[in-house]
């Protein structure tokens, strides 16, 4: 007989494990560019990563922060990103800086505030989180 009938041996648990062990590693993957990771990690669209320093920011700093260069981020319903957060382009921050102090409104839950957020090289972002009006832009 050529081997018909005869069942094929299964590796057992050991070879399987050495088996695994051997392979390589998968490479690390990338966190998601301009999303949220996390609650307290963000991920700006060009792929630098910012830790929250700050979680109720005010809207005099805010405002600063923004004059000084800071890029804004808005969640617009509050959901930590899950529907996606906007990036503002240039034009539109500056539309920010020109109509100045944010608004933040409160809600019963507590969701709506301005957050501050660094990266290693000392940029910063603030993100305007749910029912943050600011000039045209954020409304």
């Amino acid at each position: 007989m050529d081997g018909v009938g005869r069942k094929r041996r299964q590796p057992t648990f050991a070879e399987v494990v050495r088996a695994v062990r051997a392979a390589p590693a998968a490479p690390p993957s990338e966190p998601p560019r301009g999303q949220l990771v996390g609650h307290d990690r963000l991920v700006d669209p060009a792929g630098r990563e910012f830790v929250r320093i700050a979680h109720d920011v005010s809207p005099a700093r805010a405002l600063a922060a923004v004059v000084e260069g800071a890029q804004v981020v808005w969640d617009a319903c509050g959901c930590d990103g899950y529907c996606g957060l906007d990036w503002l382009d240039a034009s539109q921050v500056a539309r920010l800086v020109a109509a100045g102090a944010p608004e933040p409104r409160r809600r019963k839950d507590r969701v709506s505030h301005l957050s501050a957020w660094v990266s290693d090289d000392g940029s910063v972002v603030l993100m305007a989180v749910a029912d943050v009006h600011w000039g045209d832009v954020l409304a």
